[in-house]
């Protein structure tokens, strides 16, 4: 039995004669096609040299019976067009012209036809110019016509034959292709089939004894998988194609149970997802990866996240990579919620007073950097100790998450609403005035009466509020914002007091 090597190399020798005959064959005839468009264009350039020499002759007439001195020089421009055009495409049928698509290529049969018509041609166009330079002369007119008919059946009846040559030696080119080309393509043929008898018989034999051998190494290698308690991928190539996945990664990732060369692990991880191509880049460079965090389709299309590990081993004669894939989905919602309640104050949603901190330390520091204005609000709610101690902590907990709502529905997308604790608030609003503020709050208690008047609670619903502007060139710290702000709040807070009182 041939070895792979020789089987390799008679089938690239085979492959080769094929080409180069195919090659051959497309080469004959773009050569065919190409000539044909020339011999076309000659035979029918040479066809309207007929036409123009009549067209020639019928202008000449025309002239001589011209009724007007208008009508007269437009059949002399008309006469003049058709004879420029006239000779140089006699001279291009002799010679060539690019311009026209004439190659010039004459046969000497052809050239022994144009022999005898010269003189006819230089006769008619003689006369023609005659009578372009003399349009007084009536006696002159009428020679020159006469001349131009004696000469024109003779150049009509010479063109005629050599129109009838042009046509028959094109159609001997195409058949002469077609003969050559039935000849390569008869060539391949047997090529083929020399090659299918004595390079794809032996192919297929070796193809059958390496597929035995292979069935004997898959079962090893399903056991060993089948054995592990964690995900494996045995991936090949470049295009990462899964030859092997154990059951815990079919049933993790919904593979089918014999994973085909058609089966690739780029459509398992999720779309869009920079973490990961980076992935998958650093996988078609042969990179070892330890505990990789992607994120993975299951076996029900959800993305999971999950560590994969990956090495490279010699497996069957093969280059190959194991991947070992964990699942840390759990770990990562927990290590969210985690984040979420280090973020966000429970009850209302806001931000708590750590991140709203931060976030007003950041906002003050971009104001250094960039310019702009940044009003800091302090909100407290009015009456929130005694609802709590006249109808229950949870009439409480509504008023605190209600003010909350209006607050964070009432600022724009730019801004952040921060629970400090308890009953009291801190809005940042950016780029943003003491009016503009003071609008947004009063639009604020305008919503929060409207909600207060729908649900029809028997406690106020109300809160008190104090705005201070914020700007590079102020200096001040955030606490010290915050305490200004505080303060403007309790002093309208008080002046609520006294309005209450005096009415």
């Amino acid at each position: 039995m041939l070895s792979a090597s020789q089987l390799r190399k008679r089938y690239t020798m085979a492959l080769a004669v094929i080409a180069m005959l195919t090659i051959a064959a497309q080469g004959v005839m773009q050569f065919v096609l190409a000539d044909q468009k020339y011999d076309s264009r000659v035979v029918n350039m040479a066809g309207r040299q007929r036409m123009l020499s009549q067209k020639i002759t019928a202008l000449s007439y025309h002239i001589s019976t011209a009724q007007s001195g208008s009508e007269d020089t437009r059949y002399r421009r008309q006469l003049a067009e058709a004879l420029n055009l006239w000779e140089r495409t006699h001279a291009g049928l002799l010679r060539g012209d690019s311009e026209l698509g004439l190659p010039g290529r004459n046969s000497e049969a052809v050239e022994n036809l144009f022999g005898p018509l010269h003189a006819h041609h230089e006769a008619i166009a003689a006369a023609a110019r005659a009578i372009l330079s003399a349009p007084e002369s009536v006696a002159t007119l009428a020679r020159n016509i006469d001349t131009i008919r004696q000469h024109e059946a003779d150049f009509l009846a010479g063109m005629s034959a050599i129109v009838t040559l042009y046509d028959r030696e094109a159609n001997a080119k195409v058949v002469f292709a077609r003969w050559l080309e039935i000849a390569l393509m008869s060539t391949t043929l047997l090529v083929l089939v020399l090659s299918a008898a004595f390079i794809c018989a032996p192919a297929t034999r070796r193809i059958q004894r390496d597929m035995t051998e292979l069935a004997a190494r898959e079962e090893d290698l399903e056991r060993l998988f089948s054995a592990s308690p964690t995900a494996f991928l045995l991936v090949l190539g470049e295009k990462l194609t899964i030859l092997h996945a154990n059951q815990k990664a079919m049933n993790l990732l919904g593979l089918p149970p014999d994973p085909t060369p058609g089966v690739y692990l780029a459509p398992l991880l999720a779309g869009g997802d920079e973490a990961n191509q980076r992935f998958l880049d650093k996988l078609g460079q042969g990179e070892t990866l330890n505990e990789c965090e992607v994120r993975l389709v299951d076996a029900v299309g959800e993305v999971f996240e999950a560590l994969v590990s990956v090495n490279a081993i010699s497996f069957s004669g093969q280059a190959v990579m194991v991947l070992g894939i964990t699942s840390i989905s759990e770990l990562k919602r927990a290590q969210q919620t985690l984040e979420h309640y280090a973020t966000f104050d429970e009850l209302t949603g806001l931000l708590n007073r750590r991140t709203g901190m931060m976030m007003l330390d950041k906002s003050m520091a971009r104001m250094h950097r960039q310019g702009g204005r940044l009003a800091v609000c302090f909100v407290d709610l009015d009456g929130l100790k005694a609802t709590n101690d006249d109808f229950g902590h949870a009439e409480g907990d509504w008023l605190i998450s209600t003010v909350a709502r209006v607050l964070i529905e009432s600022i724009r997308a730019s801004d952040a609403a921060v629970r400090l604790g308890g009953d009291e608030f801190l809005l940042l609003l950016h780029d943003c005035d003491l009016d503009e503020g003071s609008r947004l709050l009063d639009r604020a208690e305008q919503c929060l009466q409207e909600t207060a008047a729908a649900a029809g609670k028997p406690f106020p619903i109300a809160f008190s509020y104090g705005l201070v502007l914020y700007t590079p060139e102020n200096g001040t710290t955030a606490d010290e914002l915050i305490s200004a702000a505080d303060s403007r709040m309790y002093q309208a807070k008080l002046d609520k007091k006294r309005l209450r009182g005096a009415s």
